[in-house]
């Protein structure tokens, strides 16, 4: 871990450096070169960092769906006797009574 560091560190300070220097150089080409290497020294230093970073055993986690359970067939179900609980019970459909209407606003008055 401190050896990372060490070199996260002075990959960082490279970046200022080029950051730095693309503001006192006046050479158009050194600044293209120092500008990118400003962009591509954070990726880098990240991607070397980790690199190696964790080396400890680690179960798999991986998602596992539930198994799958089967329906039976419809020779299965007929061959059983109906559960009372699962029982269809046929009623009617009532339709409630319509709503009474409101009585017509009345023409406003004027008082004086």
């Amino acid at each position: 871990m401190a050896h990372r560091m060490k070199v996260y560190s002075f990959q960082m300070a490279l970046r200022v450096v080029c950051i730095i220097g693309v503001v006192l150089i006046d050479n158009l080409i050194a600044r293209i070169l120092l500008v990118l290497g400003a962009a591509i020294l954070p990726w880098l230093a990240v991607m070397m960092a980790n690199r190696g970073a964790d080396r400890s055993e680690r179960s798999g986690s991986a998602y596992r769906p539930p198994t799958r359970t089967e329906l039976p067939t419809s020779a299965e179900t007929q061959e059983r006797a109906p559960d009372p609980e699962t029982v269809v019970v046929d009623g009617e459909y009532t339709v409630p009574p319509p709503q009474r209407e409101l009585p017509p606003p009345r023409a406003a008055t004027r008082r004086n």
